[in-house]
């Protein structure tokens, strides 16, 4: 029977340089720029392999429609070499690892095929990562996650290891199984250094012996994963372990918080990033790391609390965000029936003013009433749809105007919930609910309109949504179609 060796690390002298540089940094934005060691030309040779680009012959050469650059927001980008129209296909992505994501509140489920709430979830004898079956345990994924992991001194029982944490650095116990080439490429990209990021690493080392050269790379791999990893996608409705993974030509786009692209997963987690509108020759491409319907302040400090870096965009920079309103607050005068806006966005602790009479609110009473909305949004059942529909149409325009982030993501989470929900199927719809869902569906997408979102995957899902209604509506009214 032929045994598969222990991955054993060996590091490049770049990677050790990179590991020696974040061990030093923990001051300023938070990120080293481990880009900076590796130059264009040869990251762009590294993602030429990357993408299977170097395997077309020289008579049958694929060029693409971008390249790497210097960008001017700070660090690299992708920046387009030719006009590029919408829908086109600006390259397919795959991860150079992947894993279970690693967030504070990990759920529980089979590191294999991913299954959760399953109760024949046991813990491995060797490893004590999770596994639902004998079949899974005997699968080489598993193999090569426990002949890692097993390899490490063990300090309590393996029964005792605590296997969410576990979970949680699994991604970047999966990069030990890279080679030099795939390592070079990971670690060419930024990594986060502040405090917060690669403690799950540390954490392990109350379970495990861990080298101390190997400590360091995971560490090194878990700031850059969550500098750089994006979560992947799952089916509609299937209940599995979100995964996130680390696809090294699309971390490299810059954010926008109106982006010209988008991308969407196949079921062998490859990443296709097309383009969602027109893009010149010369212009940067971008990706979009917050909530498309998020107003400025929450994806302000979404962006500043894991990225690490406040944005400036011209959406940002525009109190208005395009007209939509979707950080406007109630106007705190009871004589008054308008809208607070920021007077700066682009600074944190600006004033509000309202639309209509002028009032002046300063930043702690905005953050006192948005620390209230979360609260009562947070208290709330998404998955009973009366109670949502009701709060919606009667109770959150009490507090909040029509146009606020909130009440477009209730909007959102009533539309995906009806003609699908259990007692909501189209055609068990009241007309006037049916004419609801299609209200909904035209107001957030008139709003997506206004914002330049382009041809977004979030339009795709509310055209579905508004045909499928229009849809029953002209199956009960045949003469009015």
């Amino acid at each position: 029977m032929y045994i598969r060796p222990v991955p054993q690390l060996v590091l490049s002298n770049s990677v050790m340089c990179i590991i020696a540089v974040s061990a030093q940094c923990s001051t300023g934005t938070g990120r080293v720029a481990s880009d900076r060691m590796t130059s264009i030309e040869q990251l762009s040779q590294m993602v030429t392999r990357h993408l299977g680009l170097d395997a077309f012959s020289d008579e049958l050469q694929y060029t693409t429609k971008w390249t790497i650059f210097e960008s001017p927001l700070g660090g690299r980008g992708l920046v387009a070499t030719e006009d590029i129209k919408t829908g086109d296909v600006l390259f397919v992505d795959h991860p150079l690892v992947y894993g279970p994501r690693c967030r504070a509140i990990v759920q529980r489920g089979c590191t294999v095929c991913r299954k959760i709430h399953s109760d024949t979830l046991f813990k491995c004898s060797r490893c004590a990562l999770l596994l639902c079956s004998e079949q899974c345990q005997n699968s080489d994924v598993h193999f090569s996650d426990c002949s890692i992991i097993s390899c490490w001194p063990n300090k309590v029982p393996i029964e005792d290891v605590d296997d969410a944490l576990l979970s949680r650095a699994l991604t970047s116990i999966r990069a030990m199984l890279l080679n030099e080439e795939q390592r070079n490429l990971l670690t060419s990209l930024q990594a986060h250094v502040l405090p917060q990021h690669g403690s799950e690493i540390r954490k392990l080392k109350e379970y495990f012996d861990i080298p101390i050269q190997v400590e360091q790379f995971l560490t090194l791999v878990a700031c850059i994963l969550d500098a750089n990893a994006f979560q992947i996608g799952t089916l509609y409705g299937k209940k599995e372990l979100s995964l996130h993974g680390l696809y090294p030509v699309s971390a490299i786009m810059n954010h926008n918080c109106v982006s010209n692209t988008r991308y969407s997963f196949n079921t062998d987690s490859q990443m296709t990033v097309k383009a969602v509108k027109p893009i010149q020759a010369g212009s940067e491409i971008f990706t979009c790391y917050t909530g498309m319907l998020w107003g400025t302040p929450s994806r302000r400090l979404h962006l500043y609390s894991t990225k690490h870096f406040l944005c400036t965009c011209d959406r940002c920079a525009d109190p208005t965000e395009r007209g939509t309103l979707l950080a406007a607050l109630k106007c705190f005068s009871s004589e008054c029936l308008g809208s607070l806006l920021p007077l700066q966005p682009l600074k944190t602790n600006t004033a509000w003013k309202c639309l209509d009479c002028g009032l002046r609110v300063p930043h702690n009473n905005i953050c006192t009433i948005q620390g209230a909305l979360g609260s009562l949004v947070g208290s709330l059942d998404f998955d009973n749809v009366l109670a949502l529909e009701n709060y919606l149409l009667n109770r959150i325009t009490k507090y909040v105007p029509k146009t606020n982030q909130v009440v477009v993501d209730l909007q959102c989470r009533l539309i995906w919930e009806i003609g699908e929900a259990e007692g909501f199927r189209w055609h068990e719809l009241a007309a006037p609910r049916l004419a609801l869902a299609e209200r909904l569906c035209r107001g957030t997408l008139r709003t997506l309109a206004a914002l330049g979102a382009g041809e977004a995957l979030l339009r795709g899902l509310l055209l579905y949504h508004l045909h499928a209604a229009l849809a029953e509506r002209a199956r009960r009214e045949p003469h009015l179609s």
